[in-house]
This record gives C-alpha cells, sequence and structure tokens, in this order.
C-alpha cells in the first residue's frame, strides 16, 4: 500500500494522530511553509506539495479567472433580479478571487500528485477532504480524513481595524457583522460633533458622488471642490470616511458631506427588507440546486469544482442576502432623491461600486480614476484582468500618457474615454520632499510588498526565499556602521503581511515596523528605499512614491528574468534580483553619492514622463468634475 498523508495547515499537525506521521510506508506532503518548516524542525520526512506545479501552469490557472470571474452572467437574472440589478454579482470579485485561486491552485496539485505518484490510500483533514473527493471520484484510492474545525474565513468575513488613539496603534480583527455595527454607531455618535452627514431632505443641489474614497489620500482633490457649486458626497460602505484625524480634518476645511447608506431607507422601505429576503432566498435556494449549471460553469482541466466552492457560495449569499438587498434598495433611492452629475470611484469589484454602477446603468456619466503604480510589458499583460481599465465602460481617469497609450494600442479603448488628469492622491508629495541632510546615521526604509495569493504565484519556496532575503537583508545591514532599519508593510489586508510582521519580530525586534503611518512621512524619514517585489509582475506603489520624494531606491525581484518596465530600462531605481550579490548593491546605494545622484536624475526623468500634471492633478481632476 502507498499511503499518503495531506497536510494543508499548521493545525492538522495537531489533528492527525502523531503516530501515522511517523510510519515508514507513509509519504508526507506539505501545503504552505508552516507545515514544512514545523516538520522540517521535527525532521520529519516530506515533500513540498507547491513543487508539483510550476510557475506557468499556475498562470494558465490565472489566464482561466475572467470566465469564473463573470459567472453570474451566465445565469438567468429573471430569478435574482432586483431593481434590475442581479443580486449574484454584488459579491466582490477580489474576495471571490481570493478564496476561488487558493482551492483551484490545491486541486490541480493534488491532481498531479495522484496522477505521478498513484497512491492506494490518501490520509487528510477535512480542510481538503472536498478537493481529494473530487479527484478520487470513481478512482480506486481508500481516503481517510480527520475533523479539523478550524474554517477559511473569506478575506471580509473578518476585518482588521487598525487605528491610532493619540500615538498608540491599535489593531483588532472583528467578524464583518460586529465590524459594520461598530462602524455604524461610531458614525452614529459622530454626528452629535460634527457637520458632515448628507441630508437627502436638502439634496435639489447637482451632486457628484465619490464611492469609498478615503479622504486622507486625496485631501488635495477635495479641497479642489471646495468651490464646486453644488455637494461634494462621500459614500463609504467598507472603511469610514472618519476613520482617522486626518481623514476628519480633510472633510472639515473641505465641503464634502458623508452620505450614510444606512440611513437612507425609512422605516417602511426598511420594513420591506426581511419579505425581499425571503422572496430572493427561496429563488437563490433553487439556483443552488441545478448542479448541472454550475458544474459546466465551474469546470477546469475536465474537472468541475463545484462542489468545492458550493458550501461558501450558499453561506455567504445567505448570510449578505439583506446587506445586498439594503444596498440595492439604498442606491436606487439616493438616484432618485439627488441630482446626480458623476460617480466617481477606483475599481468595479467592490460591492458598493458593482451595486451603484448597476443601478446607474449608464444614466450619468462615470469616472474610474487610476489608483496604483502599475506599468505593464507583453509578458506581465495577462495581469490586467486584476485591474478594470479593460473592462470599465465609461469614463477612465490615468496618470499620464503612457497608461492611456497602453489602453488605446492594447485594448483599443476609444481615446475620447481616457482622461489624463495625473495622481490626485500623489499631488501631496509632489510639495512635500525634504533635502536629505548629511547625518551620521543613515536610515534603510524596507518596503516588503506581500505575495497575494489571488494571482497563483504563492508557494512555499517562493515565501522561503523571500524569508531568507529579509534575513540576509537584516544580517548586512548589521555589518554597517551607523545605518538603522525601518519596515513598511503594505496596509492591505493579507495573511503574509502578518506573516513578515512577525517573522521581522522574530529576528529583531528593536526594528520599527510600520503598518499604518503616513507613507509621505516614513519615506522622508529614510535616505534609501529598499522594495520587494515577490511577484513577477509587480511593480510596486511604494517605487513611484520613493522616486516622487527623490529617495534612491532599489527594487529586488525574485525572478531571474527582470521584467524590462520603462522604470527598469530608465535606471530610475535600482533593479536587482534576490540572488544577486546584495551586500555589495546595499553598499552601492547606501554611501556612494554619485551613484545615488545618478538615480534621483533618473528617476526624475522617469516621474516626468509617466505622471502629467505633477503636483496640480486635483485641480485639473476638479475641473472636469466641476463641469458636470
Amino acid at each position: 500500500m502507498t499511503k499518503f498523508i495531506f497536510l494543508n495547515n499548521i493545525s492538522d499537525l495537531r489533528v492527525i494522530p502523531q503516530d501515522l506521521l511517523k510510519i515508514n510506508d507513509a509519504k508526507i506532503f506539505s501545503f504552505n511553509i508552516d507545515v514544512h518548516q514545523k516538520l522540517q524542525s521535527q525532521k520529519i520526512d516530506h515533500q513540498i506539495a507547491d513543487d508539483f506545479l510550476s510557475l506557468n501552469e499556475r498562470l494558465k490557472i490565472f489566464d482561466q479567472i475572467a470566465e469564473f470571474l463573470s459567472w453570474h452572467s451566465k445565469i438567468s437574472i429573471d430569478n435574482c433580479s432586483l431593481e434590475g440589478v442581479n443580486l449574484l454579482k454584488i459579491f466582490d470579485s477580489h474576495e471571490f478571487l481570493s478564496y476561488l485561486m487558493p482551492n483551484l491552485i490545491d486541486l490541480l496539485i493534488i491532481k498531479k500528485i495522484i496522477e505521478k505518484e498513484k497512491p492506494t490510500k490518501i490520509v487528510a483533514t477535512s480542510q481538503l477532504s472536498k478537493l481529494i473527493e473530487t479527484i478520487t471520484k470513481g478512482k480506486n484510492i481508500e481516503t481517510e480524513f480527520f475533523e479539523n474545525k478550524i474554517k477559511k474565513d473569506l478575506l471580509w468575513d473578518k476585518i482588521t481595524a487598525k487605528y491610532n488613539v493619540g500615538k498608540i496603534p491599535l489593531t483588532f480583527t472583528l467578524s464583518r457583522k460586529k465590524y459594520l455595527k461598530i462602524k455604524n454607531l461610531l458614525e452614529t455618535f459622530s454626528a452629535f460633533f460634527f457637520s458632515f452627514w448628507f441630508d437627502l431632505k436638502n439634496s435639489k443641489k447637482k451632486s457628484i458622488v465619490f464611492l469609498e474614497f478615503n479622504p486622507q489620500l486625496f485631501s488635495k482633490l477635495f479641497q479642489e471642490m471646495k468651490n464646486y457649486d453644488g455637494n461634494v458626497i462621500l459614500i463609504n460602505q467598507r472603511r469610514s470616511a472618519i476613520w482617522s484625524k486626518k481623514s476628519v480634518d480633510v472633510i472639515r476645511k473641505s465641503k464634502c458631506k458623508i452620505l450614510k447608506l444606512d440611513d437612507v431607507l425609512n422605516k417602511d422601505e426598511k420594513a420591506k427588507i426581511p419579505f425581499l429576503v425571503d422572496f430572493y432566498s427561496k429563488k437563490i435556494d433553487e439556483l443552488w440546486k441545478n448542479s448541472n449549471i454550475f458544474n459546466d460553469i465551474f469546470q477546469i482541466e475536465g474537472c468541475s469544482f463545484w462542489n468545492i466552492i458550493k458550501e461558501v457560495f450558499m453561506k455567504t449569499y445567505s448570510e449578505r442576502l439583506s446587506f445586498y438587498i439594503s444596498l440595492v434598495l439604498s442606491a436606487k433611492k439616493v438616484f432618485e432623491k439627488i441630482d446626480l452629475r458623476c460617480i466617481v470611484s477606483l475599481n468595479e469589484m467592490g460591492e458598493t461600486e458593482k451595486t451603484f454602477l448597476e443601478v446607474n446603468n449608464k444614466k450619468i456619466p462615470s469616472i474610474l480614476l487610476e489608483h496604483g503604480f502599475i506599468e505593464r510589458i507583453d509578458k506581465t499583460k495577462r495581469f490586467d484582468i486584476l485591474s478594470e481599465y479593460i473592462s470599465f465602460k465609461d469614463k477612465i481617469a490615468v496618470w499620464g500618457e503612457m497608461k492611456k497609450k497602453w489602453l488605446i494600442n492594447e485594448y483599443h479603448i476609444d481615446p475620447s474615454r481616457i482622461i489624463v488628469t495625473g495622481s490626485p492622491r500623489h499631488d501631496d508629495y509632489f510639495c512635500s520632499k525634504l533635502e536629505t541632510k548629511d547625518k551620521y546615521e543613515k536610515t534603510l526604509l524596507l518596503a516588503p510588498n506581500p505575495i497575494n495569493e489571488t494571482n497563483g504565484q504563492s508557494n512555499t519556496n517562493l515565501k522561503i526565499q523571500f524569508n531568507e532575503s529579509i534575513k540576509e537583508i537584516l544580517s548586512i545591514i548589521k555589518k554597517f556602521e551607523n545605518v538603522k532599519i525601518i519596515v513598511k508593510l503594505h496596509p492591505i489586508q493579507l495573511t503574509h503581511n502578518e506573516e513578515i510582521k512577525s517573522l521581522i519580530t522574530k529576528l529583531d525586534s528593536s526594528i520599527p515596523v510600520y503598518l499604518w503611518t503616513s507613507v509621505i512621512d516614513t519615506i522622508n524619514s529614510a535616505d534609501v528605499v529598499m522594495v520587494l517585489s515577490p511577484e513577477i509582475h509587480a511593480t510596486p506603489t511604494m517605487l513611484l512614491e520613493s522616486m516622487i520624494l527623490d529617495k534612491p531606491t532599489m527594487n529586488v525581484y525574485f525572478n531571474e528574468e527582470i521584467p524590462q518596465y520603462e522604470h527598469v530600462r530608465n535606471n530610475a531605481v535600482l533593479t536587482v534580483s534576490n540572488n544577486d550579490d546584495l551586500e555589495n548593491k546595499l553598499k552601492k546605494i547606501l554611501f556612494d553619492e554619485e551613484f545615488q545622484d545618478e538615480l534621483k536624475v533618473n528617476a526624475n526623468h522617469f516621474v516626468r514622463k509617466f505622471l502629467d500634471n505633477r503636483g496640480n492633478a486635483s485641480e485639473k481632476f476638479a475641473s472636469i468634475l466641476k463641469s458636470y
């Protein structure tokens, strides 16, 4: 008998009997880095399951993602349409993708292991049971599963809230339901002290709506909108528009008003929601029973994975249906009561954005504003499906002519739909440059970009390389006299972010690790910036921001072949591989002033090419919005 043991989570080691892990006739496979490291520390022989799937095979899986993201378009909306909005479509696309991609990766890894190794028995926990049963169906393979009660949540089932109380950072994790309740209570409480709230009764003026904007990042834009002869309205369902003192200050100094969707519907309208929930629940429950449709839609390499995701789908729509219905009804009333002239959003993947754009149905203009530093070449073009520009049907506001040309040449987008504004969120950067003074001590800002599971590249060996590079960098810095290191993590809610923080704290607890501090202030406090880019398509926004602020910047790729982006070809940053001699590279960028000056000149040249309206993009964008 060839017995295989699949370990998907560190908790599996507490569930599966220890004697099974130590028998000689069992082959053990680790499915993540935590399990691998634990088995390694215990000197238990095992194989890394990720090794069975190459990068090219992972990218082929990624290429099919667009088809799965639009699954709802293949279902008759007669069953689930409310006010012309398909309720199935509202599910956050990024959240769906962050759940789906790891499951598809694991499914095809298991498929390859079974095809290659031909086991007669597989032992695992309930976390992998559905994937294994999908692959072993009809095969003469015995299975034994042990119950692991730890469930993997969807991305927004639990929300990590980060706030500063004075100088004290607070982080706490809440269920989605509790988070929204607390957010609502805090905003209601704030209404007593501030006159930020938009009243639908006083809505005769023309209005522009900003969906899910962080006022702190767009302070200059909202200041420029101060003399707009209409209402400037913020609608924030995810993070509150008054989440920090700085965001409160921005709203106070501008003429923005916050519209709380929870308060849009009156008592009678809210009373109808439970009946609508009951009505649509029955329709959607009937829909789930039609397995043939979903087996055809959710299929990869001839293998249906509907049974793997079905339970999560049913649970998610059951728990969120009331929220979705309330969101649609509230959005509809906003359109009825307010003279809306334009909708501005940063994406069309989120629940708020999807709902408003669907309810609008192209009746009034909408603008998608570019919000991150993304460069593309032919090799990384496939990752454009993660951005909205190629599918958005109305106006697109981009940062510069380079992006406009890319969209026209590669996707044949009508040039009249593309507005070149520059980046309003970076206007503050151009007036925040600080002269680097000769100091006895130099500061290196390390900015590790986390590995995101949505693009299929996350795997054990990549994380090992990533961890080893961090260890090497910290070790090198200790060799240098009078150089200190600080760390700025990406604010995105990802498991790998927490892993990075934990690793750095374990290696050296004296190193400051910043999560949500001001990016401008953090970069300005450093002499040199070092970015880690483990994903082959990544062009972290920290690169551009460091270039704008005149900081010599080094970018470490985890791939032998460095993509020849414009900023790479222009030598705007020192771009290296993680296999290069990092010690000599760090010496050069930290201590060679002539080289630093050369980088700054090249960076300024690139920024001028990449960004239009540098420092006054808000003024440009506001002038366009005021014309509506």
